[in-house]
């Protein structure tokens, strides 16, 4: 049986209660949806490298660091190592985009942007994102016509 890594009490109380089925608005972005427990664990492929989701970071982090060398930046243009974002944990996506604690900034909830390699902090806690964001409508940020 895979283990999760040490995760911050709020968001094991999250867990315990997510089935998956529940999206949230963020950042006027629709969409972004939670991994379950049994998700956080599946061994999954990132590029040429096999981790548990949880982990996925740091197989994007090999796969980029050649690119962008050994930092990226945040919403304010500051350094941000790429191994301190190789040690996120994954908890959520949208369209490629990732959501994660930061284990190293006492478990700070931020959002790795794919196309441009950079981060956003979103809030110092998972429970003060849950306080912010709101639970979508649908799983997706696109109309659907009838």
């Amino acid at each position: 049986m895979n283990t999760l890594p040490k995760l911050p009490a709020a968001y094991l109380a999250f867990l315990e209660q997510h089935n998956g089925d529940t999206y949230y608005l963020f950042n006027d972005i629709d969409g972004w949806r939670f991994y379950t427990v049994e998700e956080l664990t599946e061994v999954i492929r990132v590029n040429r490298y096999k981790v548990q989701a949880i982990l996925q970071l740091s197989a994007y982090v090999s796969s980029i660091r050649k690119h962008v060398g050994d930092e990226t930046e945040d919403q304010d243009g500051e350094p941000y190592s790429l191994d301190r974002l190789a040690a996120g944990l994954a908890i959520g996506d949208n369209n490629g985009d990732v959501v994660f604690l930061d284990p190293t900034d006492e478990y700070t909830v931020w959002i790795w942007y794919h196309e441009g390699a950079d981060v956003e902090r979103l809030a110092d806690s998972f429970e003060r994102w849950l306080e912010m964001a709101t639970l979508s409508e649908d799983g997706d940020d696109e109309d659907e016509d009838d």
